[in-house]
């Protein structure tokens, strides 16, 4: 089975497009309107949305093809959680947090 998508629901969708869009450089797909959402697809091909709605979803991870060039990107920003690092089990990855507080993970095996 392969991970093909999620959706976070977040209080603010356009604090969310400057996150994904801006810091992380993510490309953005449809948006959903009137419903609020916005699609993206990773470099690595998975799918995810952002959809402004009440609620809350804790954390995702997202495996990438150049762990280093997005830590590069988000490094100095006040999102990191965890810096980046190699973990016992054979990634090397790094956690932000979202403007809502999901913790998103960014890996490479």
């Amino acid at each position: 089975m392969e991970h093909s998508g999620i959706t976070y629901l977040v209080k603010d969708l356009e604090k969310a497009r400057q996150f994904y869009e801006g810091l992380l450089g993510f490309e953005p797909g449809p948006a959903y309107e009137p419903t609020h959402w916005q699609s993206y697809q990773t470099p690595s091909g998975a799918y995810f949305a952002v959809g402004e709605a009440p609620g809350s979803f804790e954390s995702a991870a997202f495996g990438v093809d150049d762990v280093e060039a997005l830590w590069e990107r988000v490094k100095d920003s006040d999102q990191v959680v965890e810096p980046l690092n190699h973990t016992p089990w054979g990634t090397y990855r790094f956690v932000i947090r979202d403007p809502d507080g999901h913790l998103v993970t960014f890996m490479q095996k």
